[in-house]
Parts: structure tokens; sequence; C-alpha cells
């Protein structure tokens, strides 16, 4: 039996034309199941970037179809996309959902009047709402591995988690295959967390915070993100770092706040050495300049941060379907949320001094981009694909010595971190490979559909 879905809402019609009745779900063979045999909730929120990944999907798996099976009808290649897209909307769903059920809003103790929304999607939890695979409860305790994405710079009232959902939806897909039992190794307990930033529609500052943003720049966002994962990790029994694998992943502005969130938990990368950065497109890493004035620097790579990254979004608003699709949904989905949220008792903070506070946050978090704030490369490993057409952190000189200095063309090692150079602007949106994750998907299944028939 191949557990692969189909259709798995109510009335929609199957391969061979029928209608599917309202109590039973279909697989890719032809076969139903009564729903107590499958646990799929019920979808109460979309978030703005899902149907932009159906989309794209739709248009990669047409063109890779038909080039490898050039005799095969319209069709039968619309055929196939329409069941891949079908196995991709069930697993985002079951995210979107994940995500609503384990939103929260957490308020800094340390600097009171601070506070930053969050999501916590457990891979087990997604698995088990779409696809009843057995579960090793000896794993439960504490996760084998936590994946944390930061949020990248975006203006408030934006910022939370459902601003990143196209890097969520990629963390837990990509490591989807981890998290079924094999033959060689035991099914992996994953925790993908969301980070939002505390300057969006759920996230509060106060006038100390920005005071301490203006003179100390990305650290302060660093310090606050650390309280939240050590307070995570205490719920954990001791020891649980030992044999946890930790990973901060995200990209653009986003990269330096895992750096320095990084630098405030020696206790994991300095006794465990478990910890890995995962950075696209660093932006703002630069060295800061010399020169100053009116607090504003002096600095050119700053000034092509700011200026190239705005120029590449502009020229994206008007002529890429995914990000403008995806920007364009991102308000109605935030709203959408805002009013779900709002029943479970998770407010948004947008008073007209809380707006004010949010706006001068920004403006620091932008000075500080222009001023720059290297990366540490010597205490943590770090791992960087770095657009080489970026036109926010463009350099020929660079691109040269990648070309041509190197045994291994197109990579690059600073202390302990290892990149590499790819052909690649700013905008390095996991939600243009969705392919990627359909792959993730049927590696799942096919390690499960394997351990359900060792049973």
């Amino acid at each position: 039996m191949k557990l692969s879905f189909v259709c798995l809402s109510c009335f929609e019609y199957s391969k061979q034309g029928g209608i599917i009745a309202d109590n039973m779900v279909e697989f890719s063979n032809g076969e139903s199941l009564p729903p107590q045999e499958k646990i799929v909730n019920v979808q109460h929120w979309d978030s703005g970037y899902k149907v932009v990944a159906l989309k794209t999907l739709e248009k990669v798996m047409t063109r890779k179809i038909s080039l490898a099976h050039p005799e095969s009808s319209k069709e039968t290649v619309r055929n196939q996309v329409l069941e891949k897209r079908e196995k991709l909307r069930v697993w985002l769903d079951a995210i979107d959902n994940e995500v609503v059920d384990n939103f929260g809003v957490f308020e800094s103790q340390e600097n009171p009047g601070v506070r930053f929304p969050y999501a916590k999607v457990l891979l087990r939890n997604v698995a088990s709402s779409v696809q009843n695979s057995p579960i090793n409860p000896e794993t439960e305790e504490a996760p084998d591995k936590i994946v944390v994405v930061f949020t990248p710079f975006t203006p408030p009232p934006g910022g939370a988690p459902d601003d990143t959902m196209n890097i969520i939806y990629d963390r837990v897909l990509t490591a989807l295959p981890e998290a079924a039992e094999r033959k060689d190794r035991p099914a992996k307990n994953i925790t993908v967390y969301g980070l939002g930033l505390p300057t969006s529609k759920w996230g509060s500052v106060s006038d100390e915070w920005v005071s301490d943003l203006k003179k100390d720049g990305f650290s302060e966002y660093g310090k606050l993100y650390a309280e939240f994962l050590r307070k995570v990790f205490s719920q954990y029994p001791e020891g649980f770092l030992d044999k946890t694998n930790i990973a901060f992943y995200s990209g653009s502005m986003g990269t330096i706040l895992a750096d320095q969130t990084a630098r405030q938990l020696p206790e994991i990368w300095n006794k465990w050495n478990s910890l890995r950065l995962l950075l696209n497109n660093p932006a703002g890493v630069h060295k800061p300049p010399f020169i100053t004035v009116k607090s504003i620097p002096l600095s050119v790579r700053g000034l092509q941060v700011v200026g190239g990254f705005g120029a590449e979004a502009g020229i994206r608003m008007l002529a890429d379907y995914i990000v403008r699709t995806a920007m364009s949904g991102a308000k109605s989905a935030r709203e959408e949320l805002g009013g779900i949220l709002e029943k479970k008792g998770i407010v948004s903070y947008e008073s007209e001094e809380q707006n004010r506070l949010k706006k001068s946050a920004s403006r620091q978090t932008i000075r500080f981009l222009i001023k720059g704030t290297p990366l540490d490369t010597e205490n943590f490993r770090s791992h960087i694909e770095q657009g080489m057409l970026d036109p926010a952190t463009f350099d020929p000189i660079r691109i040269l010595y990648l070309m041509t200095h190197r045994k291994k063309k197109g990579f690059f090692k600073v202390n302990r971190s290892l990149g590499k150079g790819i052909k690649y602007p700013h905008w390095m949106d996991p939600g243009r490979w969705p392919d990627k994750w359909v792959r993730g998907i049927e590696s799942y299944e096919k390690a499960v559909d394997a351990q359900m028939r060792a049973y």
C-alpha cells in the first residue's frame, strides 16, 4: 500500500473521473480508507506562501516531466503534476495548522515590555496529522535536532513567523526524511522554531530596549533570542544537549541575528560543539567604517546593502511572479491569522506608542545594517551560500578570486566557516524549488511504507 495522497478534501475528483465520498480518503493507487485510519486536521489558516509554492511546483514539474517523458500526452503529464501538487498541498496544510497550534509570544524577563512572536513545528505532529505513522515513544522526551529560523529585515507590522513560512516549509520538508525510521537508524525527533521580530504585529519594544539597540546594535537581538532559547533548553532533561544537533538558519539580515544569538550561547558550541549556522546571502556583515556623520555611518558597502536590496525588491515586485504573489497575499494572511490568534487569547501590540517605538527600532536596525556587523567565523561552524549576482553584496574582486584561486571553484573558507559562491541574486527564496520538498515527502513515505511492510 502506497501512502501518498491524491485527494483529501470532500467531493474532489479522482483520477478516474469519479467523485470521492465525503467519508473516504483516496490514495494514488486508487484505494480508499475510512477517515479513522487517517488523521487529517481541518484546515483553518493558509499562509501567503502556500499558493505560490503550489503554482511554482506545477510549472517546475510540468517542465521536468515533459522533458523526461516527451512521448507522454499533455493529459498524462497534467495528471502526474496534479498528483504531486496535491501531495505537497496536504503537507503544507499540516504545517500551517501546526504553526497556528503552536504560535506563541515570548515576553522577556531581562527586558520588561519586550516581546516577540514565535512558532514551533514538531515534525512528529505534522507527520501524524498526514499519515498515521508509528512513533517511537523512547524519543519523545527531547528532540534529536532543533532548527531555529531567524527572520530577515521586515518593516513593521511584518516580521512574524507568518512572513517566513517559505523558510519554515523548507526546513520542515527538507528534514522530513530524517523523521522516518529506517533499517540503519531510528527516527529522529525534530523541532523547528520560527522566531519573529519584536517590531512585528505581535511583538513589542520598550524605550530602554530601543536605546540599547541604538547603542549596541544587533547584540540586543541576540540577547533576546538567547534568553528564549535558554528557556526552551531548560524544558528538556539535563544533558540533552550532549546528543542534540542544533542549527540556526536564515538569510539576509537574519544571518546577523543568528550569529549574534550564537555568540550569547557558548554553552551549545563551546562544550558540545553541536551548533552550526546555515546562512544564505549574509547582508550587513562587512567591517564598520571609520567615519560617521550625525550617527550615520559612511560605508560604501553599507549603502550598497540597502540600495541593492531595495532595487532588487522593486524589480521583483514588478516582474517576479513568486515575490509579487507572496507579498500581495502576506497582508490578508496576516489579518486572517490575527483573527484566529485573537480567539486563542494572543493579541497584537499596535498602540500609537508601540508603532512609534517599532519604527524607531527599525530605523536603528537599518543604521546598523549600513554600519556593518561582521560574522564570528572562529568560535562556531557556519556554512554560507553567497549569491555572486547579489546587488546588495556584489564584489567583482571576490568573484574573480573564487573562480581562479581555489582548487574547487566557487568555494571559500574563513576560519571555521565554509562558503560557496552561487550564481544567484539576493532573494534566494527556497520556495522556488518546491520539487525538492516533494522529493523529501516521497522519501519519507517510502521509508514509512517499508517500515509498515516489515511489521
